[in-house]
């Protein structure tokens, strides 16, 4: 009877090891660079990549706000999936806010992923300065470029970010198992 109980928990273990391996993990890996006026309205794209084993309905939420500058997304929830990149195309307007750099903070929010957080920066300019009549468009390259389908089946390029790996919660389960059968072959 002592054997087939063991036997019963260690193919327990065993099945849950294989139902835990789903892991939800999106972060956000870029966001253009803002450069507006005050009085004024610019657009801007934010990046988030699914880096776990499972998509998920995947929601931008913007913290750190300064008062003065609000953020407008058209479409704040997007399924992500686990190796894609997902683009958000969303504008932010400055009201009456003096010329300077300000920063903001996009998370994602999704049912069991962990924050994927990443500060980004507007730079507000006079409206009669050189960069407020030509502003620079350049991007930040982070790393080696991923081709990624956004959600109208066009290709697009996204920066992959550093390798970054999270076990799942079948790995333990696994080596319990494997610890109790091996404690059983030597009693």
């Amino acid at each position: 009877m002592k054997n087939h109980f063991s036997v019963l928990l260690i193919l327990l273990l065993l099945l849950l090891a294989g139902q835990a391996n789903a892991s939800f993990w999106f972060k956000v890996i870029e966001v253009t660079p803002i450069v507006m006026t005050p009085h004024s309205e610019a657009n801007f794209t934010v990046s988030v990549k699914g880096l776990g084993s499972e998509r998920a309905y995947v929601e931008l939420v913007f913290k750190n706000q300064t008062e003065g500058i609000d953020f407008i997304c058209p479409k704040m929830i997007k399924n992500v999936y686990p190796t894609g990149v997902t683009q958000y195309n969303c504008s932010v307007k400055a009201a009456d806010v003096p010329p300077g750099n300000y920063s903001f903070v996009v998370d994602v929010a999704a049912t069991g992923s962990p924050s994927g957080k990443k500060t980004a920066f507007i730079n507000v300019v006079a409206a009669k300065s050189p960069a407020a009549i030509e502003p620079e468009r350049s991007s930040m390259p982070t790393g080696p470029a991923l081709q990624a389908y956004n959600g109208n089946g066009n290709q697009t390029t996204a920066k992959e970010p550093p390798a970054q790996k999270t076990p799942a919660f079948g790995a333990v389960s696994a080596i319990l198992a494997m610890l109790l059968v091996f404690w059983k072959t030597k009693s």
